[in-house]
Parts: structure tokens; C-alpha cells; sequence
């Protein structure tokens, strides 16, 4: 019985032992993006007569409370694959000079101090004047149809957007379209704002561009546009 009892008090000991050495478990919390911007000022497809313009985003919040910034890009292409100007600024408004006679694009993020963005606000675009004696540019193509990331059914698509010029001038359009984010040229001197597409292909997402060209060769181009077959 003293045997059994000593081994009863051996064993909680050694239980005792093996609890108190145990290693405390780290949680590591995820910290989060701080929320996307809202841009608010130009307008969207504005068309600027002066060249100095002041570009305003609303204010995002972190859900830590940590000290956020803004990344702003400027780009003469809708897919932003070249970069015109960028900048990382702590406030909600930036001045920037830019080229007359042009087409650009702009976009806003946020960041915060653990490097942590948010996405992309949607992008705006707008177009310089060249000057008073001088062509203005066609507007920006704007989509119509199908929307933007729809789903369209059957294996044929009508392709709708509209376009202006401030002169009055005819406009001829030239649509860029294809299975990756970079369409190739499939059609120009088009002088309608509207193509029909067939023999598309089951599940596949396709996309496609419209550059708007002007009696004298002014040009603006829209942005790439996507959809996907049923």
C-alpha cells in the first residue's frame, strides 16, 4: 500500500512538472489593407481646358488605426502598362501639369504604414485641350453593352459605345479584341458605334478596346472592357 501511494505522489509530481513547462501558444493577428479610395474630383471623361489640374480622393480607413497614404498614377494608357506619373502623398489632393492635346488616366490606392494597399479605385479618365486655334480631341469612348464583366449568352455579341468630337468632325473608331487583357486590332475604319461579334467560344472571357479617331487624326482611346460566354 506505501508502494502504491508513493507512486500516486510521483506521478501527480511529474504531471505537475510537465504542465508548468508547457511553451504559450503565439497568436498572430493578420493585419488588414486600409479600405480603397473613392475618387472625387476630375470628373469622369472631363474634358479639361486648362492643363493644371487638381486631383481629390475621399479618405480611407485602416482597421488597425494605422497611419495611411495614397499612391496616385497618371497614365496616357488605359491598362496603365506605361506610367506617365506617380506619386505617394499623405494628403487627399495632388496638382500635377500635364501635357495638352492628350488622353489620360488616373487611379488611386491606399497604403498603410505596415505596406499593406488596398485596391485600385476604379479608374477616371479625361482629355487636355491642345489649344485655341488648335483639334480637339474626340471624348474618351464610353461603354454601352454588353456591361463591363457580364456574362453574355450564346456565341454571338453586339458590342455598343459611344464617342463625341467636340468639332463636329466624323469619327471612324478602331476596335481591339481577343482573349488576353491586351487586344490585338480586329477591325478599323469603322464609322458605326456598335460590332458584331460571332463565333465566340464557350467559357471564355474576352476583351476589348475602341480607339476613336477624328478627321485630323486626333485620337483618344477607351479602356479595355471584358466579358464572358455562357
Amino acid at each position: 500500500m506505501k508502494n502504491l501511494i508513493l507512486l500516486l505522489i510521483l506521478f501527480g509530481a511529474l504531471n505537475a512538472c510537465s504542465k508548468g513547462s508547457e511553451t504559450p501558444v503565439e497568436v498572430v493577428v493578420e493585419n488588414k489593407a486600409p479600405a480603397t479610395p473613392t475618387l472625387a474630383f476630375p470628373e469622369d471623361n472631363l474634358f479639361c481646358t486648362v492643363n493644371e489640374l487638381d486631383f481629390q480622393w475621399s479618405s480611407s480607413i485602416d482597421p488597425e488605426g494605422d497611419v495611411v497614404s495614397y499612391v496616385f498614377e497618371l497614365s496616357t494608357l488605359g491598362n496603365f502598362s506605361d506610367i506617365y506619373f506617380e506619386i505617394e502623398s499623405s494628403t487627399l489632393a495632388i496638382s500635377k501639369e500635364v501635357s495638352k492635346g492628350q488622353n489620360f488616366y488616373w487611379r488611386v490606392r491606399s497604403k498603410d504604414d505596415k505596406n499593406n494597399f488596398s485596391s485600385y479605385s476604379p479608374i477616371r479618365s479625361f482629355y487636355t485641350e491642345a489649344g485655341q486655334s488648335s483639334n480637339s480631341l474626340p471624348s474618351v469612348p464610353q461603354l454601352i453593352s454588353p456591361d463591363n464583366n457580364s456574362i453574355v449568352s450564346g456565341l454571338e455579341a453586339k458590342l455598343n459605345w459611344e464617342a463625341n468630337d467636340e468639332d463636329e468632325e466624323q469619327l471612324r473608331y478602331e476596335l481591339y479584341f481577343g482573349t488576353t487583357e491586351t487586344p490585338a486590332l480586329l477591325v478599323e475604319n469603322l464609322l458605326e458605334n456598335t460590332y458584331i461579334i460571332s463565333n465566340l467560344n464557350n467559357g471564355k472571357t474576352y476583351y476589348w478596346q475602341i480607339k476613336a479617331i477624328d478627321e485630323r487624326n486626333g485620337t483618344t482611346i477607351g479602356q479595355v472592357w471584358s466579358f464572358k460566354t455562357n
